[in-house]
């Protein structure tokens, strides 16, 4: 069967989704009213700090953030607990797109990587943002990777929850009862589940995951931020796939996600409509599963009385290589795996309170990073 062709409007939000890495494609409204609406988008101004602009259709790097700072979510929200008031990134990805061969591939930078400030200092990586903004941030992994950014793009606490909902939540599967008690995700009941904003955030932020493979004893994610990452990564491309159907079925998505990127979406002010898109045409047929995503591999270490994670420069390199347009987006049968796999189980750290519903036991089995990453059995889905 042939795949029926996108709307403008529908490469509009796929392009501008897929910058996001959250969701994509809506069905149509009138093109001039799209266009209007995301004409509207919030903008920043990242100064000099970009790269220049490259050739329609040549590879670029777009660099997504996720505020840490919490504006726009209720003060109850479990999120928000020990967070101070500045704005850190939680999430720091660089989205490369090569348009022309349809292929996309994404980086995640742990944040807590101790690295050289741009302008002076040491420091994790999303201190970057809160010290010296957007400008300081690009300036810093330009510095430290020697990765050229060419677009920025930004979205709030609140943006993420707004845009979950918007496609109707995003579906998880979750082989064991899991929980984090930091962020407020409790899913204690197996099978496929369709989060919504809340739980979905607390999902996409959860650093101290746990499962209980037998009832009421708890393991913890050894990995912590490098398990995170790989779980957002998962997050990223069911969202895709949820987007993309949802659209197919229900014409009033476009307007939902106009509607949330206006309020929570904050671009640069090179990134034209027209820049969009054009992304937005060259992946009109673009698989979500196809999105490659990388880790680069760190080691943990503390300085000071700080926590943070130094750079394995030698598996590193052949990751940044392909930001840098030195390598090519690579095909996953050669791409060789950067995830941590812990040896042996784990329990669980102090929780944050003492209301939590169960409590936390020794473990005699060993447990691997995958079964920290929810994910439908063999031949299985879910949707």
């Amino acid at each position: 069967m042939t795949r029926p062709s996108r709307t403008w409007p529908q490469r509009l939000l796929l392009s501008l989704n897929l910058l996001l890495a959250f969701a994509c494609v809506a069905a149509a409204a009138g093109i001039g009213w799209a266009y209007s609406q995301a004409s509207a988008l919030p903008r920043i101004d990242v100064g000099a700090s970009l790269a220049a602009a490259v050739p329609a259709g040549d590879p670029e790097n777009i660099l997504l953030v996720g505020i840490d700072d919490g504006m726009g979510l209720n003060s109850g929200d479990p999120v928000l607990v020990g967070r101070s008031a500045t704005m850190n990134t939680d999430t720091i990805m660089i989205l490369r797109v090569d348009p022309k061969n349809q292929k996309a591939a994404m980086v995640s930078l742990p944040r807590d990587l101790y690295v050289d400030l741009a302008g002076g200092g040491k420091g994790r990586i999303n201190e970057a943002l809160a010290l010296g903004g957007p400008q300081r941030l690009i300036e810093t992994i330009k510095q430290d990777f020697n990765i050229p950014i060419n677009h920025y793009a930004m979205v709030d606490f609140k943006g993420f929850e707004s845009l979950v909902n918007a496609v109707g939540g995003v579906p998880i599967y979750f082989q064991y009862p899991s929980r984090d008690q930091w962020t407020g995700l409790f899913q204690y009941d197996p099978g496929c589940v369709t989060l919504t904003g809340e739980q979905a955030l607390a999902y996409a932020r959860s650093r101290h995951f746990e499962i209980a493979k037998s009832p009421n004893r708890w393991q913890e994610d050894p990995t912590s931020d490098f398990g995170r990452i790989h779980r957002q990564q998962q997050f990223i491309k069911a969202a895709l796939r949820k987007a993309v159907s949802k659209g197919a079925r229900n014409p009033f998505v476009l307007r939902d996600l106009l509607g949330f990127a206006q309020k929570n979406v904050t671009l640069d002010t090179s990134f034209s409509i027209g820049d969009i898109v054009g992304l937005g045409t060259s992946f009109g047929s673009f698989n979500p599963d196809s999105l490659l995503t990388f880790t680069p591999p760190a080691t943990g270490t503390m300085v000071g009385d700080m926590s943070v994670l130094l750079i394995e420069s030698a598996g590193a390199q052949p990751i940044f290589d392909i930001f840098r347009g030195t390598a090519p987006i690579a095909d996953p049968s050669t791409t060789t795996s950067t995830s941590v796999e812990p040896s042996t189980s784990v329990t669980s750290t102090t929780k944050p309170s003492a209301t939590s519903p169960s409590t936390t036991a020794p473990v005699a089995t060993t447990t691997t990073l995958s079964e920290f990453v929810p994910q439908p059995p063999a031949g299985g889905t879910c949707l």
